[in-house]
């Protein structure tokens, strides 16, 4: 099987490889070097360090909504979410197509009762959070720039949001249903399909419960809100650090074109796609092109760098004193007084 992957392996690092480098082309044709440079020099560092702010605090935010998600499984501790945010990010940073994501799923069953099953529903829960969020923004930007009516923002909004989140909320309070119709379709598949993949499903219903009511999803959706409004206001910054007056919406317009960018595969750290993400967003808002180049490729180093060794380092010291040699053995926190 080993050998049958290898392939796949093979051909999806060529895919995103490709895809870098087409977009690093298309980037950079018809620019002169010498003018990003300049561009580049711009930049004051002093307004600059508040994307740095904003992302710390951004981190925070990520660490709370992870620990929000899984409380009704497990109490993790802020330190133990805090490393599967950075595990996440140092992974998608160095790894290419998100491995970054199993990476976190897998420190966080790790060092807490919850099954890799049940953590990867944690990860689903922020995935499809996240997905309403942009949604949100990209479909109210839309119709911010094609000036068109409000009324039809607000259905397709409806459209896209509702279905979605019914659909989790429907998992999460209708677990027993869910799962005896999932299991009955399973086991179409035969015994063995369905002692290997029952125990998952019922394992990933559990993983959804921070859904299960009212006041347990009000800290979920509460740090997924902080986290993008931080993320809008580190964008936010970078015009005003390259002394730049945008229209009140740029941040959001490269928002979406960063998420539409970075979701397609790419090497580790996003290169090309992140770039060509950014620069086009700032393009369509009046940026001229080198300074756009220059805004993307300085904001890229400046903030993927220094934030992957910081994650690098987070994670690596519990490696170095041995802290997860083995998986503990703790009763489950929502099982406590």
């Amino acid at each position: 099987m080993a050998n049958e992957d290898k392939p796949r392996r093979w051909g999806a690092i060529l895919l995103a490889s490709t895809v870098s480098v087409g977009l690093l082309v298309l980037l950079f044709r018809g620019i002169d070097p010498a003018r990003v440079l300049t561009e580049a020099k711009k930049v004051d560092l002093r307004i600059f360090a508040w994307v740095y702010v904003f992302r710390a605090v951004g981190f925070f935010a990520l660490s709370w909504r992870v620990r929000a998600i899984a409380r009704p499984m497990h109490r993790y501790q802020w330190k133990e979410t805090t490393r599967a945010v950075f595990a996440g990010y140092f992974g998608n940073a160095v790894l290419p197509a998100r491995i970054g994501e199993l990476l976190k799923v897998g420190y966080l069953s790790r060092v807490g009762p919850p099954s890799p099953t049940a953590c990867l529903a944690f990860a689903a829960v922020e995935r499809v959070l996240d997905l309403l969020v942009l949604s949100f923004v990209a479909i109210w930007i839309s119709f911010i720039t094609l000036n068109k009516q409000a009324g039809d923002s607000i259905v397709v909004l409806s459209l896209a949001a509702g279905t979605s989140a019914v659909f989790l909320i429907v998992l999460a309070r209708k677990p027993e249903r869910v799962a005896a119709i999932a299991k009955g379709a399973v086991g179409l598949l035969g015994a063995r399909a369905d002692a290997l993949i029952s125990p998952r499903i019922e394992k990933f219903l559990e993983g959804l419960s921070a859904l299960d009511t009212a006041r347990q999803m009000v800290p979920v959706v509460l740090s997924t809100l902080l986290y993008w409004g931080l993320s809008i206001a580190s964008i936010a910054v970078w015009p005003l650090a390259f002394g730049l007056d945008l229209v009140w919406y740029a941040p959001l317009v490269v928002l979406v074109f960063l998420a539409l960018g970075t979701a397609i595969p790419s090497t580790a750290a996003f290169v090309g796609t992140y770039h060509y993400a950014a620069a086009a967003g700032l393009h369509l808002m009046g940026v001229s092109r080198e300074t756009s180049v220059a805004m993307a490729i300085f904001v890229h180093a400046a903030t993927f760098i220094p934030w992957t060794i910081v994650a690098g380092l987070v994670i690596m010291v519990p490696l170095w004193k041995g802290d997860l040699a083995s998986r503990p053995l703790r009763a489950s926190s929502s099982q406590q007084p």
